[in-house]
């Protein structure tokens, strides 16, 4: 195939990839990085369809401007990436300094080296690019889910190998001319291992993309959607993971109840109430011990697991808990009135296989109630109610 027809099939499939990363990004949070990539994707294709449209005219009045271009969409390429992986992207402001600084050194080179000196500033700077894109790849690994690794390895690996074929034709540009950029076999190469990238790369991030929403499901399956907690099902899921270890450690329960918060939500009304919600929530969570678990298991209560503790240990987090909670100040709408809350709470015994839990939440139900009914804002084992 020759390399205009490798360039053909190469403009196609980033046109078309682009209206695919457009489409995925409206389905994604807003700061997923499909947008860049879909931008970078659509630009990169109208540069190639400019040069089409010339005819492969190298000295056609416009193709600086589409050589400005394929730096752009490179760029964009890698702040969707780093926006994706949560590195954030590229500020607009860097993107356009870039380009003027790119577009001075375009001008400085094709005035003392033509044609010849232009190809050889695009080729280094795309390499430059496509290499700071693999190594974004590879370095974002460490900090991403072990589903995404493997895509990030497998795009670090192809664009590293264009990065470095990009650098090749600049240096083949640089040494004998201009008259092999889209034609001869080194171009028919470069163009068609280009083009298998770019199909690659849409695949993989097709991929990338299945992942992350694959965990924003399991995570909207198992997380209270106002205080980012785990719900029953998310519990369900920590309890029979637990419970399954050869030796699972002892755990005790300890239920949390806000106390008065009918008469929050009848008096701030129902927005200041879930704001309660989110700062009780956060509150136990931060409080809790490394191994323990939090999930929100209703209205206003919360179901804390004291793992590997003893009674002691637990009847201490109540009371850290119990404490915490009542530092909480949450500013009412007025931007004045400052809401407090205190809990109750009630630990059951500990148990040691999954058949005993719903008797230890029985028996931490129990607990709370006799805290409740003696005053609030207090802690009660249900070892101390046998006694």
């Amino acid at each position: 195939m020759d390399p205009q027809t490798l360039i053909i099939v190469l403009t196609a499939n980033l046109l078309c990839s682009g209206a695919l990363y457009h489409l995925l990004g409206r389905e994604l949070p807003r700061r997923s990085g499909m947008g860049h990539w879909a931008s970078g994707a659509l630009v990169f294709g109208a540069a190639f369809a400019g040069r089409l449209f010339a005819g492969m005219d190298q000295a056609a009045p416009w193709s600086p401007v589409l050589d400005v271009l394929m730096v752009l969409a490179t760029l964009l390429f890698v702040s969707g990436l780093r926006e994706f992986v949560g590195l954030g992207a590229i500020r607009w402001y860097v993107l356009v300094g870039g380009l003027i600084a790119y577009a001075l050194a375009q001008a400085i080179a094709m005035f003392y080296a033509g044609d010849q000196g232009r190809f050889v500033l695009e080729l280094a700077a795309l390499s430059l690019l496509q290499l700071w894109l693999a190594m974004t790849a590879l370095s974002a690994r460490s900090t991403q889910t072990a589903r995404l690794r493997q895509p990030l390895l497998a795009m670090a690996l192809l664009t590293g190998v264009l990065g470095v074929a990009t650098l090749a034709r600049g240096v083949q540009v640089l040494t004998l001319g201009v008259e092999g950029m889209y034609s001869g076999r080194p171009a028919q190469l470069y163009f068609g291992y280009a083009s298998l990238a770019a199909v690659m790369l849409g695949l993989l991030v097709v991929w990338m993309v299945f992942v992350r929403l694959n965990r924003q499901l399991a995570e909207l399956a198992s997380r209270d959607a106002l205080t980012r907690l785990f719900n029953r099902n998310g519990l369900d899921d920590i309890l029979n993971r637990h419970f399954a270890a050869r030796e699972p450690v002892p755990v005790i329960l300890l239920q949390v109840d806000i106390d008065h918060f009918k008469a929050i939500n009848d008096v701030h009304g129902h927005a200041i109430g879930d704001a309660v919600l989110r700062a009780v929530g956060e509150t136990l969570a931060q409080r809790v011990r490394g191994n323990d678990f939090v999930a929100r298991i209703g209205g206003e209560e919360f179901l804390v697991g004291c793992v590997g503790g003893d009674m002691g240990v637990a009847i201490a987090l109540g009371k850290r808990l119990r404490d915490g909670v009542g530092a909480l100040r949450v500013t009412a709408g007025d931007g004045l009135t400052q809401v407090s809350c205190t809990v109750s709470v009630g630990v059951s015994r500990s148990f040691r296989s999954l058949s005993d839990w719903e008797e230890a939440v029985r028996e931490a139900d129990r607990a709370l109630y006799t805290a409740k009914a003696g005053g609030r804002n207090c802690v009660v084992a249900f070892e101390q109610m046998r006694l």
